[in-house]
């Protein structure tokens, strides 16, 4: 990640701890083995004392996830302390992660979708018109013809559901005025 020649960006989505609990549990059969992992995964000398045993209820009530609820916040103290350690990494970050990272709060983007995502757009690059068609087509004449036969043998599946065209010749990548983009089953 310090590899200069990487330009890496860091767009980190961050939301109140509590509705994440709140999320956690109640996606309890979805989430329980995740919870479960992270909470073995806790490093045993910050352990803190649960305020719930394992028994608990959440909200008291008689039907309920029990002992899926207590993993669910233990999970949360794992994940909190993760958080907290790469919030400080943000506000003393290194120099290869200075001018590099961006914080989005999950409540800003749902509250206010377009003046939160204006700032993500402009973060990880600037492009002009003329850098985007330039990428739009470096791999035509990057990659060696029997390179692109290799990924497109790979990738024949999600190629074919995103509208891209297999290339026939290597005559026929290097024609950059032929698009190989057709419309999309998506």
């Amino acid at each position: 990640m310090q590899d200069p020649a990487l330009e890496l960006k860091v767009i980190h989505l961050v939301r109140d701890p509590r509705a994440v609990a709140s999320s956690r549990i109640k996606s309890r059969h979805g989430l329980i083995r995740e919870s479960l992992q992270v909470v073995r995964s806790r490093d045993p000398r910050i352990h803190r004392m649960p305020f719930l045993d394992a028994g608990h209820k959440l909200g008291g009530k008689k039907e309920g996830g029990g002992g899926s609820d207590y993993h669910a916040l233990g999970a949360m103290e794992v994940i909190c302390s993760s958080m907290a350690k790469t919030l400080q990494t943000a506000l003393h970050p290194p120099d290869w992660l200075r001018g590099n990272y961006l914080a989005v709060h999950y409540e800003d983007l749902v509250v206010e979708p377009i003046k939160t995502l204006r700032p993500v757009y402009n973060f990880p690059f600037v492009v002009s018109a003329r850098n985007a068609t330039q990428a739009l087509s470096a791999w035509r004449t990057a990659l060696s013809f029997p390179q692109i036969k290799q990924v497109e043998e790979y990738c024949q599946q999600p190629m074919a559901l995103l509208g891209y065209e297999r290339a026939g010749s290597p005559e026929e990548v290097k024609d950059l005025s032929r698009t190989l983009l057709r419309k999309p089953r998506l």
